[in-house]
């Protein structure tokens, strides 16, 4: 009886490699902006998910603004995010209602 030696079908299965992409099927590429790219990229169901959202994360820029600073330099201008500190907490809350209610 034979001992040790390859099975077959024994051991893990080898990796397959993914289909090739090769981008997304753009109609009119003479006046292509790099923000219709990277869309056409990303609604692209064929391909992998981690091109489309690697192109997501490129195209973001140019769609979504950027949060402002909370105080620019000598314009005395706040954020919204201040009030998270000052107002909007349960610590904040529960301090302004024993204030109102005249516990210290």
């Amino acid at each position: 009886m034979a001992r040790g030696g390859p099975r077959d079908g024994a051991g893990r299965p080898k990796k397959e490699a993914p289909p090739e992409y090769n981008g997304p099927h753009i109609e009119d590429v003479s006046r292509l902006t790099p923000l219709e790219f990277f869309k056409a990229v990303f609604r692209d169901n064929e391909a992998p998910f981690d091109i489309r959202y690697k192109a997501a994360q490129e195209a973001a820029p140019f769609v979504h603004a950027r949060l402002a600073p909370k105080e620019a330099e000598g314009d005395g201008q706040t954020s919204m995010a201040d009030d998270w500190d000052t107002v909007l907490t349960p610590k904040a809350q529960a301090r302004e209602l024993e204030r109102k209610n005249g516990v210290h």
